[in-house]
């Protein structure tokens, strides 16, 4: 017979863990659950007072980033399709406000409150006023369903959905792997709040009175600069710069967006769209070309530099890098770079003594000559710091004798150790420096969008065969007027080419 005693034996402590890691998995899950629900109506119960004040907070740091483009007639044409756009909304007593942002990435972007934001690159890829509606109805939704507010709240209750886990679990841990469960529960609702703001924007549109289908369109220009994107990026050995991941978020075997944009033609009202698609093109004639900060003007190989007087070429395939001081040329797949840099030229300097006893340089196999009319030193500089660490380099000092300016050039190779790979490139870039003539600084303008109109027999082979772009012609050409991958103009079609 079973004692009173055994009856009353306590469980042991295995039973006792168990119990208590269920308690606390529940407790856990729940806690998760109120989060993400307490998310959403945190987000809506934003007063709009306090959202447009935070929207404009924000707008004034963008502004100071990026710069707003100067082009008047162009701000006023994009705020006038914004405006009508916001009044088929379904909070159209909001005051919007459209900036085009002086910078070339492909961005568009909307803040709380009615602040929206296309950049000058993002225009360039557009070709009708109904893509630029497609654009701008696409961010107005992201306003009307505040999609800004609720990302942003969700990532901070998940962060203290981590701490409660921490806490609940004993384990300080789980607050660092709560993280990145943030982080792919935000990427995860990006993607739920892109393709809402897909069809939130087609209904706008729609109600507008233009045609859903150009969102379809936009949809797959941008997807198509993303491919085009990538593979260069993979050719130069570089991360990809995409828009808002279009590629992951819109896939090809995906029907949803498809199916929820073609459902707004039912709200289809009726608006003589079909002159519009000259009038944003002529918008956009004359639209600067690349980086607002831009060191110098290179057009196809030649680098010219007219406020210093230089010219000088680079090899096929390489680019213009940006810098903060000087100019920078790197190879296609990244493995190489120039640097260029000037520096007060003092009267009576002898190159050869400054390049060792003032500039430190470990020269070898250095030796005077005249580069371009101008007196040089050339050398390989041994233990230099370079983007790639320390490096041999390949070493010229150019005196500019005239204007008083030292130039000091430096070729680097990423897996250098005595011998430079890229020397016979960086001797060519080199050799290839001198002053600009009067011509040349006719020439030095930077690139512009210009519109034209194709004749018959225009190809995109011409046009990039013609053009002054230095890499990609064919490829860019052939994206910005929405024609990727193997279209052709046809004659009389207003087209876009870069000049």
């Amino acid at each position: 017979m079973v004692g009173l005693e055994t009856l009353r034996k306590p469980p042991n402590r295995n039973q006792m863990a168990l119990r208590h890691s269920e308690l606390k998995k529940g407790l856990l899950n729940q806690l998760v659950i109120f989060w993400l629900v307490l998310a959403s109506s945190w987000a809506l119960a934003l007063s709009e007072e306090k959202e447009i004040e935070r929207g404009a907070k924000e707008h004034q740091k963008i502004v100071s980033q990026f710069g707003v483009y100067p082009d008047e007639q162009l701000s006023t044409y994009i705020d006038r399709v914004g405006q009508r756009l916001a009044k088929e909304s379904s909070r159209p007593n909001l005051k919007y406000t459209f900036t085009v942002l002086n910078d070339d990435m492909i961005n568009a972007f909307a803040l709380p409150g009615g602040f929206i934001y296309i950049t000058r690159g993002m225009l360039m890829h557009l070709n009708s006023e109904s893509e630029l509606a497609a654009v701008l109805g696409h961010e107005i939704a992201h306003v009307t369903e505040k999609h800004a507010l609720k990302r942003e709240t969700r990532s901070k209750l998940q962060n203290i959905a981590s701490i409660g886990a921490a806490f609940l679990t004993g384990q300080p841990g789980v607050a660092e792997l709560g993280q990145v469960l943030g982080g792919v529960l935000i990427t995860g609702y990006s993607r739920e709040f892109e393709l809402e703001a897909d069809e939130v924007g087609a209904q706008v549109m729609a109600k507008a009175g233009y045609a859903p289908d150009a969102m379809l369109k936009t949809i797959d220009i941008l997807k198509n600069k993303d491919r085009v994107e990538i593979q260069h990026a993979k050719l130069e050995k570089r991360e990809p710069r995409v828009y808002h991941g279009f590629l992951s978020s819109h896939p090809d075997n995906d029907t949803r967006y498809r199916e929820a944009i073609k459902a707004s033609d039912a709200l289809l009202a009726e608006y003589s769209e079909f002159i519009r698609v000259d009038e944003f093109l002529e918008q956009l004639n004359g639209m600067a070309y690349g980086p607002s900060r831009q060191t110098g003007v290179l057009r196809r190989q030649s680098f010219m530099h007219p406020r210093l007087g230089l010219k000088l070429s680079i090899p096929a395939g390489w680019r213009q890098k940006q810098q903060r001081r000087g100019v920078q040329f790197v190879s296609q797949d990244g493995s190489a770079v120039f640097n260029l840099s000037t520096l007060k030229l003092k009267r009576g300097l002898d190159l050869a003594k400054a390049a060792k006893e003032q500039m430190g340089f470990q020269i070898r196999e250095g030796k005077a000559l005249t580069i371009g009319g101008m007196p040089a030193y050339l050398g390989i500089a041994d233990r230099v710091d370079t983007p790639f660490g320390t490096r041999p380099s390949r070493l010229v000092l150019l005196a500019d004798q005239r204007k008083g300016i030292l130039y000091v050039g430096l070729g680097a190779g990423q897996f250098d150790l005595k011998r430079i790979a890229a020397d016979g490139d960086f001797i060519k870039i080199i050799f290839s420096m001198e002053r600009m003539a009067r011509d040349d600084f006719q020439g030095a303008k930077p690139l512009k969008v210009q519109v034209v109109r194709a004749e018959s027999g225009t190809t995109f082979e011409s046009l990039a065969a013609a053009s002054d772009l230095p890499n990609y012609a064919l490829d860019q050409l052939r994206v910005i007027n929405g024609l990727y991958p193997k279209g052709q103009p046809e004659p009389g079609q207003l087209i876009k080419i870069i000049d």
